[in-house]
């Protein structure tokens, strides 16, 4: 199957995942306002972290970069 065949949501699983986790985090309240637990982040910054995420999901497919499963597989292809 080429790459062009894969689909959206499977060539880029892992960068939608990373949002996935990060709302589901928030979802649980995962905040450092709730949690006093500093490797949750404030609200703010977890709000700043999602919009990137989102916006360089989007721009990977706008202009059909590799994905970051494409980015790892490179430093894997000779590994057997």
């Amino acid at each position: 199957m080429s790459e062009n065949n894969l689909g959206i949501a499977r060539k880029y699983s892992m960068e939608i995942q990373d949002i996935a986790n990060k709302l589901k985090d928030l979802e649980n309240g995962r905040i450092y306002e709730l949690t006093r637990a500093q490797m949750d982040g404030y609200l703010a910054t977890n709000i700043i972290q999602l919009r990137k995420m989102i916006s360089e999901l989007l721009h990977k497919i706008d202009n059909q970069k590799d994905s970051t499963s494409d980015e790892l597989s490179i430093f894997f292809k000779d590994i057997k």
